[in-house]
């Protein structure tokens, strides 16, 4: 059986799922002692996006999830227990610890203070539904599973148990929980159950394996059993044409007839079928090919992982959909939850926009992880989750935008977020406000540490003129370490003063992570305090490809009018020179700046290849970093 599609792009218009909210969310995980997490916390939406570096815990952190709540049984032993540093073992008294809570919704999705009184979760979780008297007695369902050392057994045994109560995170381990005697079954865990799909999918595989989503899917294709005996009266009818129309298939049923005369006299001979003659027979063969327009059709295992990734993707969006409107229509209810690993995996970048639209689409609850700035960055700011380490220990931290107003937020999503998502994932990151900034210290950066700033986890982002604090604000509340190379100029600098009072009620000139060119000076300006001039100079004639552009420069415009009331070029005077460099640099920064720090690099002393505010900015970044210097530099 054969599945043919064929689309343009995987931009199609985006499902809007017809099935309401189930009435129920998961609303926070807590983890201890899991692999990496120590002891972490975090709320959950109905789209929640992890975000981070590579074993930053976010693997982790779903695994946990799944051992918890997991649709099938993931083995949790002795090796996802936590290690401290310079232990071989964990000692038998550390336990795992994972709490999941679980809050009642309307039908839009909209947290409600209860269950309500005769619904399916009510008669499912009985006496495990608790009203919370720190919050006006709302109600929630919590769940706690613990992996610990059994001396009875000689091993490790999970068990799962309804809490009787929600501590403060600062509390929630420091004393045994109450918890209801009677453990949670798999019956009431079932529901609500995690589907987790990693970053190894591939709809080839699924095809063919054992209780993957397609196979559940495929089970049962809704057929009458007059139906399928019809179906399989044809198939059979077809295996007989076939055989009775190939020469070789007959010629290998005459050989293999000798086996009736070693095997049994009584046998009722061979039968050649090269089509399956059962039904249920077929899905297991299926095959599913894809065509853009206008090119052949291929069966996927011809087409690379980034189809086949998307595509067991779009099978599970099915499964979960279809799936829903079975349990509805025998009046009961689910909560279709997913936790997705990596879903652009093997996308190129425009896919990985257009897959955002088709996961936010699809039912229920999920939890994405991912390290795709195009994809964080299509994300509500409030559903974005930064998993750090401190010390070898996950944490998470996350916007709080209750105190921003309307235009940050619209900076942060739209100037900030979605033009530079890489900021999420960087080590950390530096800002500034000019063209020759963003060129130049890139450059500068690969000198003195050697490497290029994206081997080192660093991001370098103009504020785009002097606009810092959604910038800051997101470096910030993220708790990703920021820094800033500031112009002296009066106004970048009051308006840089007012970005950082905002956060750390501070002025910036006493900020260590903030280094100020001094004396009002703009970045080209120092460069030209500091005696750079002949390399400026060389950077114009490297960029222009001709020798000695100033000289020709100056002949050009000397004596011209700078504008109303801005008097005359006048190049003829002391620092005629100089001036004639900074109006050349104002028109083509951006072809100068990488010639120019190239040229300051090259020089032959090792103590003028760095300027003195970018090696003062260099030296803070190393010293909070880790990072050392090249002795090469």
């Amino acid at each position: 059986m054969t599945t043919s599609s064929e689309s343009t792009a995987a931009s199609s218009a985006p499902y809007a799922p017809s099935e309401p909210h189930c009435g129920v969310r998961v609303v926070d995980v807590r983890v201890s002692n899991f692999r990496s997490l120590e002891n972490i916390e975090a709320d959950l939406g109905d789209l929640t996006v992890l975000i981070g570096a590579n074993n930053s815990g976010k693997t982790s952190f779903l695994d946990a999830l799944y051992a918890a709540i997991g649709a099938s049984r993931k083995p949790v032993g002795l090796d996802d227990i936590r290690l401290a540093p310079a232990e071989a073992l964990p000692p038998k008294t550390r336990e795992i610890t994972i709490d999941v809570r679980i809050r009642p919704v309307d039908t839009t999705g909209t947290m409600i203070d209860s269950f309500p009184g005769g619904s399916y979760w009510t008669s499912l979780w009985g006496p495990g539904i608790i009203q919370d008297p720190k919050d006006d007695f709302k109600e929630f369902v919590a769940f706690r599973t613990t992996l610990a050392w059994s001396a009875g057994k000689g091993d490790y045994a999970l068990r799962r148990e309804f809490l009787k109560e929600w501590r403060p995170f600062a509390e929630w381990l420091k004393l045994p929980a109450p918890t209801e005697k009677k453990s949670v079954t798999i019956d009431q865990i079932e529901p609500i159950a995690l589907h987790y799909i990693d970053a190894k999918r591939d709809l080839e595989d699924d095809l063919r394996k054992q209780g993957s989503f397609w196979r559940r899917l495929t089970e049962d294709l809704g057929l009458s059993e007059d139906e399928v005996a019809e179906i399989e009266s044809e198939l059979t009818g077809l295996n007989q044409q076939i055989v009775s129309k190939s020469v070789v298939l007959q010629h290998l049923k005459t050989s293999l007839a000798e086996m009736q005369k070693v095997v049994s006299s009584d046998s009722a001979g061979i039968d050649i079928t090269p089509v399956s003659r059962k039904f249920r027979d077929m899905t297991k063969g299926v095959d599913v090919s894809f065509a853009t327009t206008g090119s052949q059709t291929f069966p996927l295992a011809r087409h690379g992982m980034g189809t086949r990734s998307l595509a067991s993707l779009l099978v599970f969006k099915a499964f979960a959909s279809w799936r829903s409107t079975q349990v509805e229509a025998l009046a009961n209810q689910i909560h279709t939850f997913l936790a997705l690993e990596e879903p652009e995996s093997h996308l190129h970048p425009q896919a990985q926009r257009s897959l955002f639209s088709h996961i936010k689409s699809m039912p229920g609850q999920r939890v994405v992880s991912t390290h795709s700035p195009y994809f964080a960055g299509q994300a509500e700011l409030d559903d974005l989750r930064l998993f750090k380490k401190r010390g070898g220990d996950t944490y998470i931290t996350k916007l709080d935008l209750s105190g921003m107003n309307a235009d940050v937020i619209r900076k942060l999503r739209h100037t900030v977020i979605e033009s530079r998502g890489d900021l999420l994932f960087a080590r950390a990151v530096v800002f500034f406000e000019g063209q020759t900034e963003e060129r130049a210290l890139p450059v500068w950066a690969e000198k003195y540490w050697g490497s290029s700033i994206h081997e080192l986890g660093l991001s370098f982002a103009s504020v785009n003129g002097t606009d810092y604090y959604p910038y800051l604000v997101l470096a910030d509340q993220l708790e990703i370490p920021w820094y800033v190379l500031a112009d002296g100029e009066p106004v970048p600098l009051t308006k840089l003063n007012d970005a950082i009072k905002n956060l750390r009620r501070l002025e910036a000139a006493k900020c260590e992570n903030v280094v100020i060119i001094p004396d009002g000076r703009n970045f080209e300006l120092q460069l030209l305090a500091e005696d750079y001039l002949p390399q400026i100079e060389a950077a114009l004639d490297e960029a222009h490809g001709v020798t000695d552009f100033l000289t020709a420069y100056i002949s050009k415009h000397d004596g011209e009018s700078r504008g109303k009331g801005k008097g005359v070029r006048d190049y003829s005077k002391a620092d005629g020179r100089q001036l004639a460099a900074i109006d050349a640099l104002k028109t083509m920064k951006t072809r100068v700046a990488v010639p120019l720090a190239t040229a300051i690099c090259s020089m032959v002393d090792p103590a003028r290849r760095f300027p003195s505010k970018i090696a003062e900015l260099f030296e803070a970044i190393s010293k909070d970093q880790g990072l050392a210097k090249d002795p090469e530099a």
